[in-house]
């Protein structure tokens, strides 16, 4: 096998992206990732991306930016062999991830021998499941109607932020809200559904050539099961469909059955499982 590591997210992309762009909605985390930091002011100071490669082709693909998770994406059915470049790349650029996020079946590979190396046991903290949606079915009508949050609305975001985190991403290193929530306010990714006040969030992410992210999507607790999650997700995935994506994808976490009932409602089917493990 030959390991490859890239000074650049494009080159990075281009390396890799023909192969997973074949199975896009399942590589979506990973290629929606490299394409924000490919198109970003200040793209490739923190990033570390590689590739193993051996002569059937693309073995595994690994992207880490910052202090975030280590994100893998790979079609082959083990990572037993690549796993432990994967690693040694990790380690040789002094990086020491708190998270490692990839498909059930993969990522376990990296989590063990990453533990080896540690002597820190992984664990699970999050099983997840990636949807994908080509068509929106219909919802019940719910009163209300689907905005794009403000610059007046940054104060709510951010507090809705906070909540979302606080509630789902415990486990992953936490970042300002209010910087979030100015950052992705004015990059127009949140959305609003307000009766006639804002009562649910959601937003779009990592836009790639034939698809988006649907995420953080959070309803405060007092505005919970009158249906404006389902009324929110169906209106933003509906008009994300309207500008020209093919699809949209959406992560959940396995153990939230109320979030993975709403969505499969709405039109978005089961793709693949994937793991968050712990790794410190």
């Amino acid at each position: 096998m030959e390991v490859t590591t890239f000074s650049t997210a494009a080159e990075f992309l281009a390396a890799v992206g023909p192969t997973l762009s074949r199975h896009e909605a399942e590589h979506h985390l990973v290629l929606g990732v490299a394409e924000a930091l490919a198109g970003s002011a200040a793209p490739n100071g923190d990033l570390l991306a590689t590739a193993v490669t051996d002569p059937d082709g693309l073995v595994a693909a690994a992207v880490v930016s910052g202090n975030r998770p280590v994100l893998i994406a790979s079609d082959r059915e083990s990572l037993a062999g690549a796993a432990p470049l994967l690693c040694d790349v990790v380690e040789q650029a002094g990086r020491t991830p708190s998270h490692a996020i990839g498909a059930v079946g993969q990522v376990e590979a990296f989590a063990a021998e990453w533990g080896r190396r540690t002597h820190r046991a992984p664990r699970v903290a999050m099983r997840q499941r990636v949807y994908k949606l080509t068509t929106v079915d219909p919802v019940p009508a719910t009163s209300g109607a689907l905005r794009v949050a403000t610059m007046e609305d940054v104060d709510l975001v951010a507090d809705w932020v906070a909540a979302f985190e606080q509630e789902a991403l415990t486990m992953v290193v936490p970042q300002s809200p209010r910087a979030v929530a100015v950052r992705r306010v004015v990059a127009g990714e949140v959305y609003l559904w307000c009766d006639p006040e804002p009562r649910t969030m959601a937003g779009s992410a990592r836009p790639t050539k034939r698809a988006i992210a649907v995420n953080a999507v959070y309803t405060p607790p007092e505005w919970r099961r009158r249906g404006y999650a389902t009324a929110c997700v169906a209106a933003l995935s509906t008009l994300l469909l309207t500008r020209g994506y093919e699809f949209c994808v959406l992560y959940t976490d396995l153990a939230n059955p109320t979030s993975n009932a709403i969505y499969s409602r709405i039109g978005y089917r089961p793709v693949r499982d994937f793991l968050m493990h712990e790794l410190r």
